[in-house]
């Protein structure tokens, strides 16, 4: 993070618990933008809008952000930035305490250091995915070998939706730039999902998870669709008709919306307000390399089933990408680094996955969300390993570490969309 450099002002600090307001530096008016972290301020009023990672920063303006910043930063980012003024931090929370010492522990035993032969070879093996399915589809005439081809363009989609997911939180170079592009080159050109748009939104998911303002009608943009509404916290969002009746089944419609239309609606989502040029270029590529593969089919009936089949196979990536919040605690947002610890509310949002250590590709890391959003910069190959001491911390301090099966995963979202598709009313408020 970039911050404004700016005179050092003084400031009034007084001790503070959890819930207190922090101080207020002297000289401080609502047009200057304060964020603090460990213990000063920063002015942040005219980077705002040139913040690499978007405008989620303006969610934390006046609270100890500490947490959130070591989540996203490392700390020589600040070395060059002028603090204007301090505070005293609150009262930690046992979880944030052990959280913080357990993020030093990482760096300093090589944690969110990349392998990059581990992701050398997992490219590699990515890639004859895409490779098996041109195969398919040049090399032989059986309609049934097309259709397996069909199987491999969805697998080379799903983990390339993977790397796209790695690369724009910085976990394979570590330099942003670069991450930057091989994310859209993962996602809009292999994928053919926005990256940029994507890690926008993203961002904003990691730093508020579960969360909702009504004051200025915020929510997690990762979190609310039109036609589901998994908490009660939710419900002031909705207003129509259509989305009442579409919630009263969500329980029922769930799946197949994720599986047999999700690719369609993300794709839609992330390129409808999309203004940026390299990020429509990218796409094209995409389509290009798409359109290639398919002319080689015979028939338009069979371009059509190939292209559905590999768009409904990666769906499955979809459901993946929700099980492990749909059922977990809602926040406000008026909450979060106040009264409830940044760390303590990203592993009571999360739902990890219990599967043997050689399904963990096919989850690509988002088994183990609980420790991705915990260290977002930690390379996903060190998960496994990582979770023995998150697992310790949790114990530790008395906070559930929630893991079950994929199967359990999936029954616990949809008997909570039953749940509150029950009791569901337009605008409960």
């Amino acid at each position: 993070m970039g911050l404004d450099k700016t005179a050092n002002v003084k400031c009034r600090c007084d001790n503070n618990n959890q819930t207190s307001p922090l101080a207020i530096p002297e000289g401080f008016d609502n047009s200057r933008k304060l964020i603090g972290i460990e213990g000063n301020w920063y002015d942040v009023t005219h980077f705002i809008k040139h913040h690499p990672g978007g405008p989620v920063i303006e969610h934390f303006i006046g609270k100890d952000a500490t947490a959130v910043f070591k989540g996203f930063h490392e700390k020589d980012v600040l070395k060059y930035r002028t603090p204007v003024g301090t505070y005293t931090r609150p009262s930690q929370d046992p979880a944030a305490e052990g959280f913080e010492q357990l993020h030093e522990f990482f760096i300093s035993k090589g944690f969110f250091k990349t392998s990059y032969w581990w992701y050398a070879m997992k490219i590699a093996v990515v890639f004859l995915f895409l490779c098996s399915a041109f195969y398919c589809v040049l090399a032989r005439d059986e309609w049934y070998v097309h259709y397996l081809g069909a199987i491999f363009l969805a697998a080379f989609w799903q983990q390339c939706g993977f790397f796209m997911h790695d690369t724009m939180h910085r976990q394979l170079t570590h330099e942003r730039k670069t991450d930057q592009w091989l994310g859209r080159f993962f996602g809009n050109v292999c994928f053919g999902v926005n990256g940029t748009w994507w890690r926008d939104e993203h961002f904003i998911h990691h730093s508020l998870t579960n969360t909702v303002d009504y004051d200025i009608g915020f929510y997690d943009p990762q979190i609310r669709e039109g036609v589901w509404a998994q908490n009660e916290k939710l419900f002031p969002f909705y207003k129509g008709l259509i989305e009442y009746y579409a919630i009263k089944i969500q329980y029922i419609t769930f799946i197949p919306l994720c599986v047999f239309v999700g690719r369609f609606g993300i794709m839609i989502d992330s390129y409808k307000d999309e203004r940026r040029a390299v990020e429509w270029i990218a796409g094209v590529i995409h389509w290009s390399w798409v359109c290639v593969l398919l002319s080689f089919l015979p028939t338009w009936r069979e371009v059509v089933i190939f292209y559905y089949l590999a768009s409904v196979c990666e769906g499955i990536l979809h459901v993946q990408l929700l099980i492990s919040h749909y059922c977990k605690p809602f926040y406000e947002r008026k909450n979060i680094c106040t009264d409830i610890n940044w760390y303590r509310m990203q592993i009571e949002s999360n739902i990890n996955i219990v599967n043997p250590i050689w399904l963990d590709w096919f989850h690509g890391g988002l088994n183990f969300h609980i420790e991705h959003h915990l260290y977002p910069t930690m390379p996903r190959h060190n998960y496994r390993e990582a979770s023995r001491y998150i697992k310790r911390v949790c114990q530790g301090v008395g906070v559930v570490y929630d893991e079950c099966t994929w199967f359990e995963a999936v029954a616990r979202t949809l008997k909570c969309l039953k749940k509150m598709s029950k009791h569901f009313s337009l605008d409960p408020r």
